[in-house]
Protein backbone atom coordinates (compact mmCIF):
# COMPACT_ATOMS: atom_id res chain seq x y z
CA UNK A 1 0.00 0.00 0.00
CA UNK A 2 0.90 3.52 -1.01
CA UNK A 3 -0.45 6.31 1.27
CA UNK A 4 -0.23 9.92 -0.54
CA UNK A 5 0.44 12.88 1.44
CA UNK A 6 -1.64 16.16 0.63
CA UNK A 7 1.09 17.49 -1.66
CA UNK A 8 0.75 14.53 -4.21
CA UNK A 9 -2.87 14.65 -3.86
CA UNK A 10 -2.70 18.44 -4.77
CA UNK A 11 -0.83 17.50 -7.91
CA UNK A 12 -3.24 14.75 -8.99
CA UNK A 13 -5.82 17.52 -8.87
CA UNK A 14 -3.72 19.93 -11.15
CA UNK A 15 -2.91 17.18 -13.20
CA UNK A 16 1.07 17.50 -12.56
CA UNK A 17 0.84 13.53 -11.60
CA UNK A 18 0.23 11.12 -13.57
CA UNK A 19 -0.27 8.01 -11.88
CA UNK A 20 -0.13 5.57 -14.97
CA UNK A 21 3.62 6.67 -14.91
CA UNK A 22 4.38 5.43 -11.13
CA UNK A 23 1.75 3.05 -10.11
CA UNK A 24 1.17 -0.44 -11.33
CA UNK A 25 -2.42 -1.13 -11.58
CA UNK A 26 -3.02 -3.76 -8.26
CA UNK A 27 -1.51 -1.16 -6.13
CA UNK A 28 -3.73 0.17 -3.66
CA UNK A 29 -3.39 3.92 -2.82
CA UNK A 30 -4.62 5.63 0.16
CA UNK A 31 -4.87 8.67 1.99
CA UNK A 32 -4.96 9.32 5.17
CA UNK A 33 -8.33 11.14 6.88
CA UNK A 34 -5.56 14.36 7.98
CA UNK A 35 -4.67 14.65 3.94
CA UNK A 36 -8.87 14.32 3.42
CA UNK A 37 -9.18 17.22 5.99
CA UNK A 38 -6.56 19.40 4.45
CA UNK A 39 -7.48 18.77 1.29
CA UNK A 40 -11.71 20.00 2.21
CA UNK A 41 -9.68 22.79 4.09
CA UNK A 42 -8.21 24.34 0.38
CA UNK A 43 -11.31 23.66 -1.50
CA UNK A 44 -13.43 25.79 0.92
CA UNK A 45 -11.10 28.58 1.01
CA UNK A 46 -10.54 28.57 -2.84
CA UNK A 47 -12.28 30.91 -5.44
CA UNK A 48 -13.88 27.89 -7.10
CA UNK A 49 -15.16 25.76 -3.69
CA UNK A 50 -17.89 23.71 -5.40
CA UNK A 51 -15.54 22.84 -8.29
CA UNK A 52 -12.56 21.98 -6.30
CA UNK A 53 -14.85 19.92 -3.86
CA UNK A 54 -16.41 17.77 -6.60
CA UNK A 55 -12.64 17.18 -7.70
CA UNK A 56 -11.65 16.40 -4.06
CA UNK A 57 -14.51 13.98 -3.93
CA UNK A 58 -13.61 12.37 -7.37
CA UNK A 59 -10.52 11.59 -6.25
CA UNK A 60 -10.97 10.35 -3.12
CA UNK A 61 -13.61 7.99 -4.63
CA UNK A 62 -10.80 5.83 -6.06
CA UNK A 63 -8.73 5.89 -2.66
CA UNK A 64 -8.93 4.40 0.15
CA UNK A 65 -9.38 6.69 3.53
CA UNK A 66 -6.91 5.61 6.62
CA UNK A 67 -8.06 7.03 9.87
CA UNK A 68 -6.09 8.21 12.47
CA UNK A 69 -6.92 4.95 15.34
CA UNK A 70 -5.79 4.17 18.40
CA UNK A 71 -2.65 2.17 16.59
CA UNK A 72 -1.72 5.52 14.90
CA UNK A 73 -2.16 6.96 18.14
CA UNK A 74 0.13 4.90 19.90
CA UNK A 75 3.10 5.82 17.06
CA UNK A 76 2.24 9.13 17.52
CA UNK A 77 2.99 9.57 21.35
CA UNK A 78 5.49 7.67 20.95
CA UNK A 79 7.69 9.34 17.97
CA UNK A 80 6.07 12.88 19.55
CA UNK A 81 8.19 11.95 22.81
CA UNK A 82 11.45 10.91 20.91
CA UNK A 83 11.17 13.62 18.30
CA UNK A 84 11.11 15.95 21.65
CA UNK A 85 13.93 14.50 23.41
CA UNK A 86 16.41 14.48 20.32
CA UNK A 87 15.22 18.52 20.44
CA UNK A 88 13.10 18.54 17.20
CA UNK A 89 9.86 18.90 16.18
CA UNK A 90 7.46 17.75 13.64
CA UNK A 91 3.90 19.31 12.49
CA UNK A 92 1.23 17.60 15.03
CA UNK A 93 -0.53 17.12 11.37
CA UNK A 94 2.33 15.93 9.51
CA UNK A 95 3.04 13.28 12.59
CA UNK A 96 -0.34 11.95 12.68
CA UNK A 97 0.11 11.49 8.61
CA UNK A 98 3.78 9.35 9.32
CA UNK A 99 1.90 7.61 12.36
CA UNK A 100 -1.14 6.68 10.07
CA UNK A 101 1.75 5.40 7.60
CA UNK A 102 3.67 3.69 10.61
CA UNK A 103 0.54 1.88 11.68
CA UNK A 104 -0.18 0.54 8.46
CA UNK A 105 3.45 -0.30 7.10
CA UNK A 106 3.01 1.25 4.31
CA UNK A 107 4.95 3.40 2.17
CA UNK A 108 4.46 7.58 2.28
CA UNK A 109 4.32 9.29 -0.74
CA UNK A 110 5.62 13.12 -0.03
CA UNK A 111 7.53 15.81 -1.75
CA UNK A 112 7.87 17.34 1.85
CA UNK A 113 10.82 14.97 2.57
CA UNK A 114 12.53 17.52 4.34
CA UNK A 115 9.82 17.07 7.22
CA UNK A 116 9.13 13.57 7.31
CA UNK A 117 13.13 12.13 6.50
CA UNK A 118 14.00 12.39 10.70
CA UNK A 119 11.43 9.81 10.77
CA UNK A 120 13.20 7.53 8.27
CA UNK A 121 15.76 6.39 10.82
CA UNK A 122 13.90 7.17 14.27
CA UNK A 123 10.91 4.41 12.97
CA UNK A 124 11.76 2.94 9.94
CA UNK A 125 9.19 5.25 7.96
CA UNK A 126 9.52 4.68 4.14
CA UNK A 127 9.69 7.40 1.80
CA UNK A 128 8.67 8.15 -1.84
CA UNK A 129 8.62 11.09 -4.24
CA UNK A 130 6.61 10.59 -7.23
CA UNK A 131 7.74 14.26 -8.42
CA UNK A 132 11.24 13.78 -8.60
CA UNK A 133 11.45 9.95 -8.72
CA UNK A 134 13.11 9.43 -5.12
CA UNK A 135 12.88 6.69 -2.96
CA UNK A 136 14.26 7.15 0.86
CA UNK A 137 14.28 4.48 3.37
Amino acid sequence: MKILDTDHCVALLRGKLDLRRVVSPDEELAVTSISVAELLYGAHKSERTADNLASVDTLLSVLTILDFDETAAHRYGHLRASLEKAGQRLSDLDLQIASIALAWEADLVTHNQVHFVRLVALADLKLEDWLTRKVIS
